[in-house]
């Protein structure tokens, strides 16, 4: 899709009400994850219009949202077992500290 593209793109809403914004529109508008969307309903149409986003501080779990996906790929999957059991070792490692 060009930048400055007229064309219109046809897009399947899902059950909830959803649509997918295309990625190369999101990259031009600086649509990011968690973002807010002012829907504003016009005569011919519905605009969809990115909220200017709030000067603040990404906390640490943002920052490094997905960052390690690459290397999980490789690892096996964890049943709820398994997650029981690192928790319980984290919670004593850290009672002996």
């Amino acid at each position: 899709m060009a930048a400055t593209s007229k064309e219109s793109v046809k897009m399947k809403v899902f059950p909830k009400g959803q649509i997918v914004i295309p990625v190369a529109l999101r990259k031009k508008y600086q649509i990011e994850i968690g973002d807010r969307i002012d829907v504003i309903s016009k005569a011919d149409g519905i605009l969809l219009k990115p909220v200017p986003k709030e000067k603040k501080e990404k906390s640490l779990t943002d920052c490094l949202f997905g960052m390690f996906g690459k290397y999980a790929k490789e690892k096996p999957t964890l049943d709820e077992s398994d997650i029981d059991r690192a928790t319980e070792a984290g919670f004593i490692q850290e009672c002996r500290k």
